[in-house]
């Protein structure tokens, strides 16, 4: 009889917890919500690099022969979240309408065209050129599509940093534009070897 009776115990037990449970624990229980609101502020970024033709060598030069360089075009490449695009500049430092070129304090001089007004080519100096962009080949460059195309337009290169390219909204990926140069000087100019160096200046527009 006691073996029966605390069976009968335990049983009772575990039913009256187990509707204890159940009336603490309904099914269907009652639910709520809230909200987390976040925010940040992406900052700026950019990857600027000259990633072909970062040196040009124009080799052996005869005055009245104008040459074109480089063959692979030097292709500056941007990647930047900029809202507003980029510009690109350029400049050489050179003071008046002196190139970067020079041999002992001689100079060659700039190519007579403007990054403002560039012009087909004629005469001598040293000019860039724009000749093929993934976005906005501003027209003032010329319908030329290779970098010794005759539609090309040149300008010298000026001392101080001016905007020559111009893209505008935002791309996601890197966005590149080809610029080539070219050389011709007089027939009285020095002979020697001559160098220097340009600088291209990418610039985010935030506004």
């Amino acid at each position: 009889m006691k073996s029966i009776s605390f069976a009968v115990f335990l049983t009772l037990l575990v039913f009256v917890l187990l509707v204890l449970g159940l009336n603490y624990f309904p099914y269907g229980g009652v639910a709520d919500t809230d909200i987390v609101n976040l925010s940040t502020n992406v900052q700026n970024a950019m990857v600027f690099s000259i990633t072909t033709g970062d040196t040009v060598a124009f080799g052996d030069l005869t005055p009245g022969t104008p040459i074109a360089a480089p063959a692979t075009g030097t292709i500056a490449s941007v990647t930047t979240n900029a809202a507003n695009g980029y510009t690109l500049g350029v400049h050489d430092s050179i003071a008046g309408s002196d190139s970067c070129l020079v041999n002992a304090g001689t100079y060659i001089a700039d190519y007579a065209g403007t990054i403002a007004t560039p012009t087909t080519w004629v005469n001598t100096g040293l000019g860039i050129t724009l000749y093929a962009a993934d976005t906005n080949k501003e027209a003032k460059w010329g319908t030329g599509t290779t970098y010794d195309d005759a539609n090309n337009k040149y300008a010298g290169v000026p001392e101080t940093v001016t905007t020559a390219h111009t893209v505008t909204g935002y791309h996601s990926g890197a966005d590149t534009s080809s610029w080539a140069f070219k050389l011709d000087t007089p027939a009285s100019q020095k002979t020697g070897a001559y160098s220097g160096s340009i600088t291209f200046t990418a610039t985010a527009v935030l506004s």
